[in-house]
């Protein structure tokens, strides 16, 4: 499985350009209640490595980008409510022994740090139970974004890293600044930014869990 395999920004961008659709492109219909879901094509390949994506439109634009096999419950625009009612619930049937949980939230709304940590804990103890591992991935920078400051996201995700329990912490926001990122505009990343961040996670997916996704 693709677990172990990191992608090349090249080549998946020469395979998939074609391919890229925005939410609102391929799903018409969708509303913000009811939430994106998109599970494999064929569950029944899935062993003891499940990786479950929870984000906004930064994490659309990941599954957009590397079109894998993991579950992705993700929704342009949304935050910590939307995570409650809707992005946690509908993918909780899916998580079982060897499940990585993998969360990127908070770009939208970091002044809900306080809910995303309390909330976040409280599922992370249950996941755990359950022998999954629950992962939060650090809000990524921006440039001249009218609603949100680098600033304001730094001291968001020293919050969530310093409050979080029983949650493996993943430092994407000082990988893109210290390796360099753009964006299309002043959010969201390109493809080739969304598959670097793809690439990391798997990277601390493997050191964390000595390899289980190798």
């Amino acid at each position: 499985m693709k677990k172990g395999i990191l992608l090349f920004a090249a080549v998946v961008l020469t395979v998939f350009a074609g391919c890229k659709s925005s939410a609102a492109d391929t799903l018409p219909t969708i509303s913000p209640d009811e939430g994106t879901l998109h599970k494999p094509e064929h569950p029944e390949t899935f062993t003891n490595d499940k990786l479950i994506f929870i984000g906004d439109s930064r994490t659309e634009g990941i599954r957009d980008a590397v079109h894998d096999d993991s579950i992705w419950s993700c929704l342009s625009s949304m935050g910590y409510d939307w995570m409650v009612s809707t992005g946690v619930p509908q993918i909780e049937e899916d998580i079982e022994d060897n499940t990585a949980v993998i969360i990127l939230m908070g770009v939208n709304d970091v002044y809900q740090v306080d809910h995303y940590i309390q909330y976040i804990n409280e599922k992370a103890k249950e996941w755990t139970d359950m022998g999954a591992v629950t992962y939060f991935v650090s809000v990524g920078p921006v440039e001249k974004d009218p609603y949100v400051t680098n600033e304001e996201i730094e001291k968001f995700n020293e919050q969530m890293e310093s409050g979080l329990i029983g949650v493996k912490y993943i430092d994407v926001y000082s990988h893109l600044t210290e390796k360099g990122f753009s964006t299309v505009d002043g959010i969201h990343y390109p493809d080739e930014v969304s598959i670097e961040i793809y690439n990391y996670i798997l990277e601390n997916l493997e050191e964390t869990t000595s390899g289980i996704w190798g």
